[in-house]
């Protein structure tokens, strides 16, 4: 289950959902010819962070080795000798592709003007990838300029102009600025709340980065305050047996045991694993997941019994589903170990 997923887009779309859309393809030719690529019409709502337009990366190389993958099927992986290589051409290919993404702004300036949103766009997508990247400097300075930008060509209320604040935040929270990153999610909440309403799915989704940002920074309390909050909106407004409800709970967990409140912790961990056996079923690699994470969660709570007995489970059903020498079975066999 995700914990704490954070979001970055171009445009605003479905969190979990749809996706955003992506980034424009750059015309086969630019040259003096080339046109720009057309504006897309933004979505409703943000979306996720890793469904961005992030430059295809390929390892170039025969060598591969076999690693297995938990409650999934083996993976053929990059073998370790080929690391130093793949990593200088996933370097080559993201400069490549940043290059392109220049490109594409040069001509939408040209061909559209600089303040057309087609070009706003552009912009958004270089900061992306630049984010991406781990040049956060970078995309800060970009991101700062296209919040201002936003506001005055499209108007602060702006579903695109909202996005650009919550890009700007969640590069803030990446470059390790928590106090800004906090300061403009709690200003783009309030303005989702106002102006797209309190159900609305970017509405749940600022809610849910406010409380991740609190958490991280600390204030621990605060962060399971909006968490409640965000279990209680994705229960009411989603579909019920929809996953982002689980998700939701699994950060409220989360988020109760870095404030020490341990019995809401658990208990919330107890109904996600009832929650998952419904949904999914008892054999579900998420409900075995979650059956592992409530045992260990037991042990921390010193509850040994239950801790030993559900771990008891926990292998015999790794045993039965990935076999008795998995890494998966081997982990929960030396996690039973500590509950003696």
């Amino acid at each position: 289950m995700a914990r704490g997923k954070k979001t970055k887009s171009r445009t605003i779309a479905r969190e979990g959902g749809a996706g955003t859309q992506a980034a424009p393809a750059p015309p086969a030719s630019l040259g003096e010819d080339a046109q720009a690529p057309e504006a897309t019409t933004p979505a409703a709502d943000w979306g996720d962070a890793d469904e961005q337009a992030t430059p295809a990366r390929k390892a170039k190389t025969g060598r591969t080795v076999t690693q297995p993958i938990f409650g999934g099927n083996d993976a053929e992986l990059v073998d370790p000798r080929d690391v130093a290589d793949v990593v200088a051409d996933e370097e080559r290919e993201s400069e490549s592709a940043l290059a392109q993404l220049r490109k594409v702004l040069e001509l939408s300036t040209q061909q559209r003007g600089p303040d057309d949103p087609g070009t706003l766009r552009a912009r958004t997508d270089i900061a992306v990838a630049l984010w991406h990247m781990g040049r956060y400097d970078e995309a800060i300075e970009m991101e700062e300029a296209l919040v201002a930008d936003s506001n005055r060509i499209l108007g602060e209320d702006h579903p695109e102009a909202l996005t650009a604040r919550a890009n700007l935040a969640s590069t803030y929270w990446t470059a390790g600025r928590a106090d800004d990153a906090i300061a403009i999610e709690e200003a783009v909440l309030a303005d989702a709340e106002r102006i797209l309403g309190l159900d609305h799915l970017a509405t749940l989704t600022a809610r849910a980065n406010l409380a991740f940002s609190y958490s991280s920074a600390g204030r621990t309390l605060e962060a399971v305050e909006v968490q409640r909050q965000v279990v209680a909106d994705r229960a009411r407004v989603l579909e019920d047996d929809d996953p982002d409800t689980l998700d939701a709970r699994a950060n409220l967990a989360s988020a109760c045991w870095n404030a020490d409140l341990v019995d809401e912790a658990l208990a919330t961990e107890e109904q996600i694993v009832n929650e998952s056996e419904r949904i999914n079923g008892a054999d579900h690699i998420d409900t075995l997941q979650a059956r592992a994470a409530l045992a260990s969660s037991y042990r921390m709570a010193k509850r040994a019994e239950e801790a030993a007995a559900l771990q008891d489970r926990v292998i015999a059903d790794f045993e039965r589903h990935f076999g008795a020498d998995h890494p998966a079975t081997i982990g929960a066999r030396k996690t039973r170990a500590l509950n003696s």
